[in-house]
């Protein structure tokens, strides 16, 4: 680190700023298992891979977690254990096979200070696989969750809504990464859409986040905000 990030990181702390290296997120990917099963593991990290897992306590027997199916479109829940592999650490729960798939998953994180602003985290997570538009029409939208991040297909455009408890969310940022270098952020409109030309292949991952001046105590700790936070991670 050269001398000038020093002293702008040191002059940030002494003002009682947060500098955060990376943000965490829940995210979701799916893998094939063994026999007739598949394996959902849920990382705590900057994007849907492993990592240290070093904030993975705030999760591990405290999350929900469901499995949803075009044959079993009702929320069931599946537990989440913990799996260590070296330094990386995170949660795995195991599902039927199947083609089309939504694994959908919320942790309460707790308070967090950023600066002198103490927010209570919220943490929501899905991955959602379909191979058709009924099935997305039928496992799109995430009911049990209080956030949703809802895909619609229109030909070759994917539409976005952001709902909070049902309802729209306008004006929030959505964060959408993609193959071939795909990086777009993108406000939501009056009703909560953003629309997004389709890609071709590989993975998509969207993330975006709805805040409130809710002070409250969790915990027996104060905190002045709640924050929710969403990712999405459709295989294309």
């Amino acid at each position: 680190m050269n001398r000038w990030k020093t002293c702008v990181i040191a002059s940030l702390t002494c003002l009682g700023v947060a500098v955060q290296a990376h943000a965490h997120y829940l995210w979701i990917s799916v893998k094939q298992g063994t026999d007739d099963t598949q394996v959902a593991n849920i990382y705590f990290e900057e994007s849907p891979h492993p990592g240290d897992g070093s904030y993975m306590d705030h999760f591990l027997g405290k999350s929900d977690v469901w499995v949803r199916t075009v044959s079993q479109p009702m929320p069931s829940a599946v537990a989440a254990t913990e799996v260590k592999e070296g330094e990386n650490r995170w949660m795995r729960s195991t599902m039927p096979r199947a083609t089309e798939y939504s694994v959908d998953a919320y942790g309460k994180f707790g308070v967090y200070s950023y600066g002198k602003t103490k927010v209570l985290l919220h943490y929501y997570a899905r991955n959602l696989s379909v191979e058709s538009h009924d099935a997305m029409h039928e496992l799109g939208h995430a009911e049990q969750m209080d956030f949703d991040l809802v895909p619609h297909e229109m030909g070759n455009t994917l539409e976005f809504t952001l709902l909070w408890q049902g309802k729209p969310v306008a004006d929030r940022m959505i964060f959408i990464r993609g193959a071939d270098g795909l990086r777009k952020n993108v406000s939501t409109d009056a009703k909560g859409r953003v629309e997004l030309q389709r890609p071709a292949s590989g993975n998509l991952t969207l993330r975006s986040s709805v805040e409130f001046d809710t002070p409250g105590e969790d915990d027996g700790e104060a905190y002045e905000k709640v924050r929710h936070n969403i990712t999405l991670v459709m295989p294309l």
